[in-house]
């Protein structure tokens, strides 16, 4: 037969706090606790007893699972939470609260039996290793956004741009699409840094690239950031009228902004544009697309400036 005693002794012994509530009575007082209670909370238990336990919350009545303990409660059943809960001497400590009913032959609820655990050491842990994960999470973020990201425009850079046109171009080359490849360069950006300084002259970069990105007119299309002052735009499944037609449009919405240049010719701050245009296919190299954007945009500066001009074999020969 299990010895009382033994029991009892268990308990009085146990490190963690236990207590034991009257279910039959209003508001459920507390009618034992044993000494790992008292060392737990700082209260006495001539302090508490024939009180509800519900002055460990303090003034912190808000927390989501007091409701999950009073509906347990109302439900005569067991629950399990974690709740913050405030010592004597007003000190919080994470409290990990078991509840559990008690009940005679009969079927009438007698009692609730709780067990509490101080596991704070665990949850503060728990959320260091939640605010570190954070801060691992947008690191990462950060380095991925300074990967493919120009830091100054906020476009694309140039490495990301070169995967990208190595991937459209083996997707294009198997769907027997087109690809378009324009070169964009921002004329006499020298002199407008040495004029205006280059905190204006960033600032005109950002307006430069933010205006080519809002004039993409696909999903799967894009801009980035080339280096310096030169732009790149990857547009698919044009026609050679329609590109060099979207091309001019982008050299007008530039000159639109109507930033001053008074060393330029023109006036106002205005780009070139070279387009080049073909199929892809396993006969052609993707850099030969490149080139040819690269020499029709020295074309379009060759005519003066603020234009697109489109390639064309005759410039190729010319140059090789």
């Amino acid at each position: 037969m299990f010895n009382q005693e033994i029991l009892m002794q268990a308990i009085m012994e146990s490190r963690d706090s236990i207590t034991i509530a009257d279910a039959t009575l209003p508001n459920y007082p507390l009618i034992f606790v044993n000494p790992a209670f008292e060392i737990l909370t700082g209260y006495l238990k001539e302090e508490i007893l024939l009180k509800n336990c519900r002055y460990l919350q303090g003034l912190d009545r808000q927390q989501r699972q007091l409701q999950d303990i009073k509906e347990a409660l109302h439900e005569r059943r067991s629950c399990l939470v974690t709740i913050r809960n405030y010592r004597k001497d007003g000190s919080m400590f994470w409290n990990e609260l078991s509840i559990s009913p008690v009940f005679e032959k009969t079927g009438l609820l007698t009692h609730f039996i709780g067990i509490q655990k101080d596991v704070t050491a665990r949850i503060i842990l728990e959320q260091r290793l939640i605010e570190e994960r954070k801060l691992l999470e947008q690191s990462k973020a950060t380095l991925e956004k300074l990967i493919i990201y120009d830091t100054l425009t906020g476009i694309y850079n140039r490495r990301y741009f070169e995967d990208q046109f190595y991937s459209h171009w083996e997707y294009k080359a198997d769907a027997n699409g087109r690809l378009t490849v324009m070169f964009v360069d921002i004329d006499y950006f020298k002199r407008f840094n040495d004029t205006y300084g280059h905190i204006a002259g960033d600032e005109a970069l950002k307006k430069v690239a933010s205006t080519l990105y809002k004039s993409l007119r696909r999903v799967g299309d894009f801009v980035a950031r080339y280096g310096g002052e030169e732009f790149i735009v990857l547009a698919s499944d044009m026609s050679q009228k329609q590109a060099i037609s979207y091309a001019q449009s982008i050299c007008m919405k530039i000159r639109e902004l109507e930033i001053i240049h008074a060393t330029s010719p023109h006036g106002f701050l205005t780009i070139s544009c070279g387009v080049a245009y073909f199929k892809p296919n396993i006969s052609k190299a993707p850099k030969q697309l490149l080139h040819q954007a690269d020499l029709a945009l020295y074309k379009a500066k060759e005519m003066g400036r603020n234009q697109a001009a489109a390639f064309d074999t005759s410039m190729e020969s010319d140059n090789l």
